[in-house]
């Protein structure tokens, strides 16, 4: 395998390092087990380390686990694996790509880094951001040998995307998005016998005397349902040798929860997660005394239309032209925020705004990739062409004059390459905004990732609340919290999620066996 090799803090293929804030809201809970029942649970199946949840995080960490020599059982609750990465669309920052060296893109650890301490307000868990800005192009490299491929410029390049957040064009888009790339781990996993053991729910961890996490207790549901909502089904009680691995992700569509810690986001706000994106897998790690972090940061994605009753081609779509054309508030017709600012401050400025703002893109500036998700939301009613501003300005109520005078500023903008209002960074090939079909979207957030979770170290294993490792536990992905501080940087989650799942399955896979 490429990309992870023996593990080692600092050490990654051919020289990439893969290493491996606040604390918010989290009381000491007994742990799960009591010591009578750790002493005399009935196993009913073992393996050296048992991963919980097959998105990125999952497949990566079982995958990592099983080619560092340990025997691996990947579970995951819902009836079909991949969890939110088969959602994702496939953007990922790749720090020292080839790909960036073939358009001449300078860039460095150090810029990557910052530009997450940036969005994430420097309340970011700094050790990790800077393994993953290190391993994200050993990760990239370990992809391109499973076989996932990348979209590609007219010139026949792989594309490197202008991307919120990021002062460098870093990002490139997987062909197929989120679900090509968990295709291409689950067919390695498969071929490893390492296929994902589906409808199986975490309830329990089961702790030993030390208080060292031995297995887990999983409930099997065998209803066609996407998630399990209710531990009702067989009891298996798993034991882990060496460790148990939770790759669960975040609990975003959970509204009960979410609420609690941020009781604006009610059922109103809507979610671009898979069903079963709740904290189901939260609490079992919670009541194993997991220390709890950044439990009051959760980001809304600004690439959304309120026009659609559940998240779909939009995203895709309306993130696609926010490097080429003006976002305005329909009340005065005026741009409010950089197109291209990190997705904590641009959600921030629509909802103060209290109405949802008004994309509009000159057809011609749309990268080729975005033409299907345009037609699939014109398709869908969320996306209008128009043959002109006055259509427009009438169509959202939005005054004329003020719309006409803020375009044709934004188009000396797109001339000079200088956004003199917002700073955006104005990619090379846009073109002024001039030429209808104009493609019209409004644009309204929606929830969409969970900046906190279980706190981990720099090798991923799960800290308690007297900030000491639980042995035995480790935990990666959209499960962590710390890792992103307030807000995660666009493109980010596909490195977070494989560097440190990776991480996580090969730190467990070496861990000592407590039996």
């Amino acid at each position: 395998m490429s990309g992870l090799k023996s593990l080692s803090r600092r050490s990654f293929l051919k020289g990439s390092a893969l290493l491996g804030a606040g604390i918010v809201g989290s009381a000491s809970i007994t742990a799960c087990a009591s010591k009578a029942y750790a002493d005399s649970v009935a196993w009913d199946r073992e393996t050296d380390v048992l991963v919980v949840g097959s998105g990125f995080a999952g497949y990566s960490a079982a995958l990592y686990a099983h080619d560092a020599g340990a025997e691996v059982v990947l579970i995951d609750k819902r009836g079909s694996d991949g969890g939110n990465s088969l959602k994702c669309d496939g953007d990922f920052g790749v720090c020292g790509s080839s790909a960036q060296k073939e358009h001449g893109i300078e860039d460095s650890v150090d810029a990557y880094v910052n530009d997450m301490l940036v969005a994430g307000l420097y309340l970011n868990d700094v050790e990790k951001c800077r393994t993953i800005a290190e391993s994200t192009n050993g990760i990239y490299e370990w992809l391109n040998d499973l076989g996932v491929t990348w979209v590609q410029d007219g010139e026949g390049k792989t594309e490197v995307l202008p991307y919120g957040g990021h002062t460098i064009r870093r990002t490139l888009k997987a062909e197929g998005a989120g679900a090509a790339i968990v295709g291409a781990l689950r067919n390695e996993a498969n071929a490893k016998g390492l296929a994902a053991e589906c409808h199986l729910l975490l309830t329990e961890l089961v702790k030993n005397d030390e208080g060292r996490v031995i297995g887990a207790k999983v409930v099997k549901n065998n209803e066609t349902q996407e998630r399990s909502d209710s531990p009702h089904g067989q009891c298996i009680n798993i034991k882990a040798r060496k460790g148990v691995v939770l790759a669960t992700g975040g609990f975003g569509g959970d509204v009960a929860w979410r609420m609690q810690h941020d009781p604006r986001l009610d059922e109103t706000v809507g979610d671009t997660n898979r069903s079963g994106a709740n904290r189901e897998a939260l609490e079992p790690a919670l009541h194993a005394d997991a220390l709890a972090v950044h439990m009051d940061w959760i980001q809304l994605g600004p690439w959304c239309s309120p026009d659609l009753e559940t998240y779909g081609p939009d995203g895709t779509y309306i993130d696609a032209g926010f490097p080429y054309g003006p976002v305005v508030a329909p009340q005065t017709g005026k741009r409010i925020v950089n197109e291209l600012t990190d997705r904590k401050r641009y959600c921030d400025a629509i909802l103060a705004n209290e109405e949802p703002l008004i994309q509009i893109v000159d057809e011609r500036n749309l990268p080729e990739w975005s033409l299907e998700y345009l037609e699939k939301c014109i398709d869908a009613g969320c996306t209008w062409r128009m043959d002109s501003i006055e259509e427009i300005a009438e169509r959202f109520d939005i005054p004329l004059e003020a719309l006409q005078t803020e375009i044709a500023r934004y188009n000396t903008f797109v001339a000079n390459k200088v956004d003199e209002d917002f700073g955006k960074a104005i990619p090379e090939d846009a073109l002024p905004v001039e030429e209808p079909p104009y493609c019209v979207t409004r644009v309204w957030p929606r929830v969409h990732h969970c900046m906190g979770g279980v706190k981990t170290d720099a090798d991923c294993r799960v800290i308690d609340v007297s900030l000491q490792p639980i042995e035995g536990l480790f935990a990666a992905g959209e499960a962590t919290g710390g890792v992103h501080g307030a807000c995660r940087l666009g493109s980010c989650s596909i490195a977070d999620c494989l560097v440190n799942g990776s991480l996580a399955g090969q730190n467990a896979a070496q861990a000592e066996s407590w039996c």
